[in-house]
């Protein structure tokens, strides 16, 4: 059987899924390509991967070659713990202001500007310099690492204000599919769905469990850690679906990106 070579992101919001997944839900045709966000998106266009976690602005930027796996994904309904704003000044004194970008994600890049560009009704520089900025966008681990050391008076979830804005979740990342994978490896797709699923419903059973099975995370407590994965969402829903959309119609309205998909073109699966 072809293997199915799976984007990983090697970062805590994902363990959930990995970690349950490389211990108990693996097959012998999955490998793994481990990489950033931004990473894992040229390799999925590249077809360097089959399938991947991967920016849900990334689906927006090239629907015509992806399709989504139905009922997973890494989001929130409020706040994700995550993808912070560190400020010198309130979010509301921004306007005219820098604020530097990190080179690894493409979705929260584009969500800090829908954000203070559409709902905030800034006009700001951005750079990948942290130097001369006066707010830096920060996603992942290194975002996590960054609260700890509270260098910063003001600190922005942008699940929340998102939430705040819109009134509904935010979709960060998303299970892309190639389309070509579809066709000539759907059974080893099927195979990979289902160990998703009983993946993220083994970490929702026992966090803890989870937790202790972690390395190189001693500067965050196992609770902090529960904490933020309960804070995430890992359930597509029907309001996230609209969600997600309206952030596609945003990054459109912006010129973001150059036309955004009326709907989600998900994968059948068995029932």
């Amino acid at each position: 059987m072809p293997k199915l070579v799976i984007g990983e992101i090697p970062y805590l919001d994902c363990y959930p899924y990995f970690g349950p997944l490389r211990k108990k839900y693996g097959h012998d045709f999955f490998v793994y390509y481990a990489g950033h966000p931004t990473d894992l998106n040229t390799a999925l266009k590249r077809g360097q991967i089959d399938v991947s976690i991967s920016s849900s602005i990334e689906y927006c930027q090239n629907f015509e070659n992806y399709m989504v796996l139905p009922e997973l994904c890494i989001g929130s309904d409020g706040p994700v713990g995550s993808v912070l704003l560190f400020s010198d000044i309130p979010v509301e004194d921004l306007d005219e202001m820098t604020i530097s970008l990190p080179p690894s994600s493409a979705a929260a890049v584009n969500l800090v500007k829908i954000i203070l560009g559409k709902y905030f009704q800034f006009s700001n520089q951005f750079k990948t310099s942290w130097t001369e900025a006066e707010a830096h966008l920060l996603i992942g681990d290194s975002a996590l690492r960054e609260r700890t050391l509270e260098r910063y008076p003001y600190v922005y979830d942008l699940g929340e204000l998102w939430k705040e804005q819109t009134g509904l979740p935010m979709v960060f990342a998303l299970w892309i599919v190639r389309k070509d994978t579809v066709d000539k490896k759907r059974e080893q797709l099927i195979a990979f769905h289902q160990s998703l699923k009983n993946a993220i419903n083994d970490a929702r059973k026992n966090w803890a469990e989870l937790a202790n099975s972690l390395g190189n995370y001693d500067w965050m407590s196992k609770k902090e850690i529960i904490d933020y994965w309960k804070g995430i969402d890992f359930s597509l829903t029907s309001r996230h679906s609209k969600g997600l959309l309206t952030y596609f119609r945003d990054a459109e309205e912006m010129a973001l990106v150059e036309a955004a998909p009326q709907e989600i073109e998900f994968v059948e699966m068995p029932i």
